[in-house]
């Protein structure tokens, strides 16, 4: 009988941490994502500046939720996204507009594809 209640206190306590991890995911991709927003914003009204400005604060969040994403999530969906900011950069320091919201727009969909690919669902299950 104690085996029964270990296994189903291990199975509870997993249970409770992917919830916790996914709403954590979901939560830092929403953010960054809004903050994406913002930059798109300055980058389609041509401001340089601030697009500069926001891209380095976004880098800085991306360097420290980085860190405790790699522990749950593939490794190469954090480089996918780590080059996908690098690009977005250099196109806004040589103020290709054009080419840095398309960047964004690729940052984006990966940052919030992330929470979706890893919810448990019978689509990724089976």
């Amino acid at each position: 009988m104690k085996v029964y209640i270990a296994v189903a206190g291990m199975v509870l306590f997993l249970l409770v941490m992917s919830v916790y991890t996914l709403q954590a995911f979901s939560d830092t991709a929403a953010q960054m994502s809004g903050g994406i927003d913002r930059l798109e914003s300055d980058v389609l009204n041509s401001d340089w500046t601030g697009a500069a400005n926001k891209v380095e604060a976004i880098k800085e969040d991306w360097d420290k939720y980085k860190q405790w994403w790699a522990v749950f999530i593939d490794h190469q969906e954090i480089d996918n996204i780590d080059m996908a900011l690098a690009r977005a950069e250099k196109f806004i320091v040589t103020q290709e507009r054009a080419l840095a919201a398309g960047e964004l727009a690729v940052l984006r969909l990966m940052l919030e594809h992330i929470p979706e690919k890893e919810q448990i669902n019978l689509k990724n299950v089976f």
